[in-house]
């Protein structure tokens, strides 16, 4: 959840957001599996910066506990070859 002045962002399962909600539909979600050091650098950059050089959109979620990456579900079979070949494991 994001809230600013004039906006609140909700990063939810499409199928419980309420009827006349603005949404965007159609995310898939990869979790990142640590443990990592709360300081440690360059994780995240790790996994975006491909998909970003090959023009897929994301979204990132971080909490404390640890960070989601999305990507718009048509992108994912590109998003997994790509991970996959920068050396990233997914389950």
């Amino acid at each position: 959840m994001a809230r600013t002045e004039d906006e609140l962002s909700i990063v939810c399962l499409q199928s419980r957001v309420p009827e006349g909600c603005q949404i965007d539909r159609d995310w898939t979600c990869f979790k990142f599996i640590g443990p990592f050091a709360f300081g440690e650098t360059g994780i995240v950059l790790s996994v975006i910066k491909p998909l970003s050089e090959a023009g897929l959109g994301i979204f990132v979620v971080s909490t404390f506990d640890g960070d989601h990456l999305l990507v718009k579900t048509e992108d994912l079979a590109a998003a997994v070859k790509l991970l996959t070949g920068a050396g990233h494991q997914l389950q």
